[in-house]
């Protein structure tokens, strides 16, 4: 008797062998993930005992990590470049590595939960996350690769007086020189004007950008990018910057949207209180009574079968007729 194989294992073994897989010679995911993590908690806790770590200082604990996981620079490298050409791969590592820091981070007691606070707002409060784009992406200091652009266009939740705050959270793999990410974000109005906001980076964790509010104009449309720059461009050295967690964060300004709405009441009440005083009132010498035996006007003469009403005949022609 033949035995069949279920469908959903025969399922599991077909998409097993049809997802590729990272050659032998490159670090694997799970233990790329494990050297990042370590390099990255290293690199924070050497900067935090000593605010003036050097380029040697950043190479020394490096290398300390590739000792740790029993591999070398070159393969790490090589490792690195492969993965730059599949960033499809390269995210989902990264994505992990900023949980596990962003974990270990709150643990001891850092401040970076700050980033989500935002999070639970509705879009349509007072306070809100308005970002729909990518949450994560990576950098790199090569053409095409080095710069991300983003176009948010208003809706019907904007209001005039609106500020903006963007923000992420980044790691670096910068193995000597100076970093330099740039964020611009242009603020388009009604009228064609235009604020044109920026800021420069250089540091690893939350990075924030404030867009100031107009309180006279209304908003177009926001539109942005982020550039990481390279001051040496002819070395050939690990450079990377990892950004995940994008939010744009919306703040309406109370005192003008009520101010607004104030205005819209009142123009609503005006409106219609004179509706209600201007009617076209009918003429009072036409109204319609009731006598009981039908509608007639005020006006018109009474009927003879109305003797409530009847008047009474004068003497002198009581007379004539006796």
């Amino acid at each position: 008797m033949k035995r069949s194989i279920p469908m959903f294992i025969l399922a599991a073994m077909m998409a097993t062998a049809c997802k590729p897989t990272v050659p032998s010679q490159y670090l694997q995911p799970d233990e790329m993930e494990d050297i990042l993590y370590d390099y990255h908690i290293s690199q924070a806790i050497a900067k935090s005992e000593n605010s003036a770590q050097t380029d040697y200082d950043r190479t020394k604990l490096f290398y300390a990590v590739l000792e740790k996981y029993n591999t070398t620079e070159a393969v790490f490298d090589s490792s690195l470049v492969y993965y730059y050409s599949h960033v499809d791969r390269f995210k989902p590592i990264y994505a992990r590595v900023s949980g596990r820091i962003a974990s270990e981070g709150s643990r001891l007691g850092a401040a970076v939960g700050d980033i989500n606070r935002y999070s639970q707002y509705n879009e349509n409060g007072d306070t809100a996350n308005i970002w729909r784009g990518e949450t994560a992406l990576m950098l790199l200091p090569r053409p095409t690769k080095n710069r991300f652009d983003f176009v948010i266009k208003a809706d019907s939740t904007f209001m005039v007086g609106d500020s903006f705050m963007f923000q992420f959270y980044s790691e670096h793999i910068w193995q000597s020189g100076n970093k330099d990410a740039v964020v611009c974000i242009r603020t388009a109005y009604e009228g064609d004007s235009i604020i044109q906001t920026t800021g420069h980076f250089s540091s690893s964790g939350i990075s924030q950008i404030r867009v100031p509010a107009n309180n006279t104009l209304n908003i177009k449309e926001l539109k942005g990018f982020i550039y990481l720059a390279d001051n040496d461009p002819s070395s050939d050295i690990r450079k990377l910057m990892f950004i995940s967690q994008i939010q744009l964060i919306r703040f309406h300004n109370k005192e003008i949207a009520q101010s607004n709405e104030n205005k819209s009441e009142s123009v609503v009440k005006t409106d219609s209180m004179q509706r209600v005083a201007n009617p076209s009132r009918p003429n009072t010498d036409t109204l319609l009574y009731n006598t009981g035996t039908g509608l007639r006007s005020k006006n018109a003469p009474f009927r003879r079968g109305d003797a409530s009403n009847r008047v009474a005949p004068r003497k002198d022609m009581l007379k004539t007729r006796e």
